[in-house]
């Protein structure tokens, strides 16, 4: 079969994606185009050009995924011999999660800021939306406490903070959507550009500084407080898959410093220099008992 005619029907049965995830798709499947006109009948050439491709194990994974989709319609379809299957992407490392620090936090917050950049760094914190997610919120979506978002596993409705409702309201404009660039409803490019155009102005550099950054902040803050649920927290992040959420439990850095501070051996060293190896309760009533039995001694 064509490589081609296999990409242009798997991209029908794709109908559903987001425009910019079909564009990513078909980016990727060009590729794999270039390289194999008709489509690779084995698991060796696949693998092959998988080991001779640039970009980080990530990006690679990210293209494989997509083939890997690709070749499980057309087993599905058409029958074909299921040859990925058989194929082995890069392993990807564990990666800490760029999250910005309270002092970032802070730095962003205290610019001289627009009510619509306001609007925006505060949604962004306060429940960690996608850039999509900002893009399509329309007036209709808000009320007082609540935002309604569109994501990938569909409609949510999720809490907001009283400052969060009150910063989008005061943009309202007469327009349907809620964030506007200057020709028109704000861009899914324009919200990257508007983030990381404040965190340069911030002094935030040499990181990864984008919406997302702010999802990942919101999400690894709210796991480590107290009493955090985690379903509710999947919940608010739109996640399909729990797993996903608990990317954001499991090495938490703040969760495991405050229990690291309830833990640590090395708090013994000093209870030891304080005498509190021993219960003072009993030491205390171990005094009084030599005390009095030295007085009966000095009576007798």
């Amino acid at each position: 079969m064509r490589t081609s005619k296999a990409i242009d029907e798997f991209m029908i049965s794709r109908g559903g994606l987001s425009p910019r995830s079909q564009k990513e798709y078909r980016r990727y499947l060009e590729l794999f185009e270039r390289s194999f006109p008709d489509l690779p009948a084995t698991s060796q050439a696949i693998q092959s050009w998988l080991n001779n491709m640039s970009g980080t194990p990530q990006t690679i994974n990210a293209r494989f995924s997509i083939i890997r989709a690709l070749y499980k319609h057309l087993h599905l379809f058409h029958d074909t011999p299921d040859v990925i299957l058989q194929v082995r992407p890069p392993k990807i490392k564990p990666k800490a999660m760029r999250t910005f620090t309270d002092q970032e936090l802070f730095t962003l917050f205290s610019l001289s800021l627009t009510p619509r950049e306001s609007a925006l760094l505060t949604l962004l914190l306060d429940v960690g939306p996608r850039a999509g997610e900002c893009v399509d919120l329309t007036w209709d979506d808000i009320t007082p406490g609540f935002v309604t978002l569109q994501g990938k596993t569909g409609e949510r409705t999720v809490p907001i903070s009283d400052t969060t409702y009150r910063r989008l309201a005061a943009l309202s404009n007469g327009s349907t959507i809620v964030f506007q660039g200057k020709r028109g409803p704000l861009t899914y490019e324009g919200v990257y550009k508007l983030v990381r155009h404040l965190c340069r102005r911030a002094g935030i550099s040499g990181r990864r500084s984008s919406p997302h950054t702010f999802r990942h902040t919101f999400a690894t803050n709210y796991a480590a407080a107290e009493g955090a649920d985690l379903k509710v927290l999947q919940d608010i992040l739109g996640h399909k898959d729990r797993r996903t959420t608990l990317r954001y439990i499991q090495n938490n850095p703040k969760r495991m410093a405050r229990n690291h501070q309830r833990c640590t051996p090395l708090k013994l060293v000093a209870a030891a220099g304080q005498g509190s190896f021993f219960d003072k309760n009993e030491v205390l009533k171990e005094a009084e008992e030599i005390l009095v039995k030295k007085e009966e001694d000095r009576g007798d």
